[in-house]
């Protein structure tokens, strides 16, 4: 009787912790007071060069350099980027902060942020695709890298 009492206590407990855990993951309520967010990453690096733009209209004038845009906060943390603009050309993104504080997000993050680098590259530009799943990271990223890219180009 004793054992029995203890398995219900235990499968309870557990049934609980599993509605919690998808309820933090699934459903945590978001802050929608910040409308700009940037994303950041553990310092990995990717550089990956894009092809020539096919509309000149859309050709910006950036200054060659490194530039760090803005630390953007979302709902799971901080996201913060540097770029390099090489010959009026977005050439290099860095994640220099993301959120990393659950380990849900650390695998997300791991898992798209290359693929939002390489996007950003190839599009020269913000205006990327969010994956799915991965959306406080996308908010966070995109709104970094446009104030990096704002940066560079009032540089």
């Amino acid at each position: 009787m004793y054992h029995k009492i203890i398995a219900i206590s235990l499968s309870l407990a557990i049934a609980i912790s599993i509605i919690l855990d998808s309820y933090f993951v699934l459903y945590k309520p978001l802050s929608n007071s910040v409308t700009s967010r940037s994303a950041t990453a553990d310092g990995n690096s990717s550089s990956t060069s894009s092809t020539a733009s096919s509309s000149t209209s859309n050709q910006q004038n950036y200054k060659d350099g490194e530039y760090v845009g803005k630390s953007i906060t979302t709902a799971w943390g901080n996201v913060q980027l540097k770029i390099k603009i090489t010959d009026n050309r977005l050439t290099q993104i860095t994640v220099l902060k993301y959120p990393n504080t659950h380990s849900h997000s650390v695998e997300i993050n791991q898992r798209v942020l290359p693929i939002y680098r390489q996007e950003a590259v190839k599009s020269q530009s913000a205006n990327i695709q969010q994956v799915s799943g991965a959306t406080e990271t996308w908010k966070g990223f995109t709104g970094s890298l446009q104030s990096a890219l704002v940066e560079a180009r009032q540089a």
